[in-house]
C-alpha cells in the first residue's frame, strides 16, 4: 500500500465516524425542539391554574366576608383563605403550575410582548428608573414582602394567556408571578422571567 492510498484510507476513517457524529446531534436536536409543543403547554397550563381556581372557590369565605369592606374583616377573610390554601397546597413547590415546559413559554411569550426593550429596561422602567434586584425568589403559598409586587402593564398583558380573575400576573425583581388576590399568596411563579432576551425562532 503507497502513502498516498494509506492517508486517504485513514482519512476517510476519520470522517465517517465525524460526520456519524454530527448527524447524532442534530437529530437529537431537532428531537429536543420536537418535543416542545406551545399548544400543549397551554392547555397544560390551563387546566393546572383551573385546578387552583377551583380549589380558591372551594375553600374561600362566604361571598359577604370576601366582599366585606371593614378592613378587620378584609384582612381575616384574607389570613383564613391563605391558611386554607395553605393546608391543602402543604406540598406545593414551584414548578407545579409552571412546568418547565410552560415557563419556557411564558418566558417567549414576555419576551415577544416587551418587543425591541431589553429585559433590564422594562425592569427599571417599572422600578421607577432602579435596577430591580436579582435573587430574591418568592415561597410558594406564601406571601411576597422583599420587593414590590409590580402589576404588569397591559400591552404586555395582552401576550400572557388570561386567568381566572382571582388571580393575577405579577413581577417581583426578575420573576413572574402567579398571584392569589385574595389570599395574598404566591401561587406560584417563573424563576428569572426577564433575565435575559429569549429567542423565539
Amino acid at each position: 500500500m503507497t502513502r498516498s492510498s494509506s492517508f486517504l484510507t485513514i482519512t476517510t476513517g476519520l470522517v465517517l465516524p465525524v460526520a456519524a457524529l454530527v448527524a447524532l446531534t442534530a437529530e437529537r436536536a431537532r428531537a429536543q425542539y420536537a418535543v416542545f409543543d406551545a399548544d400543549a403547554a397551554t392547555r397544560a397550563f390551563h387546566e393546572r391554574v383551573d385546578s387552583y381556581a377551583a380549589l380558591h372557590h372551594r375553600l374561600a369565605p362566604p361571598p359577604p366576608a370576601m366582599t366585606s369592606t371593614d378592613p378587620i374583616s378584609k384582612l381575616l377573610s384574607r389570613n383564613y383563605l391563605a391558611a386554607a390554601i395553605r393546608g391543602a397546597r402543604r406540598y406545593a413547590q414551584q414548578g407545579e403550575i409552571f412546568t418547565p415546559e410552560v415557563a419556557m413559554l411564558f418566558r417567549w411569550s414576555l419576551a415577544d410582548s416587551i418587543g425591541e426593550r431589553d429585559a433590564e429596561t422594562f425592569l427599571r422602567e417599572l422600578n421607577g428608573g432602579e435596577p430591580m434586584p436579582r435573587g430574591m425568589h418568592p415561597d410558594v403559598n406564601e406571601p411576597y414582602t422583599m420587593t414590590p409586587l409590580y402589576r404588569i402593564p397591559q400591552e404586555v398583558r395582552l401576550g400572557l394567556p388570561p386567568i381566572p380573575p382571582e388571580l393575577d400576573y405579577r413581577i417581583a425583581a426578575h420573576d413572574l408571578v402567579l398571584w392569589d388576590i385574595y389570599a395574598g399568596v404566591v401561587v406560584d411563579f417563573v424563576p428569572d422571567a426577564l433575565t435575559s432576551r429569549v429567542s423565539t425562532m
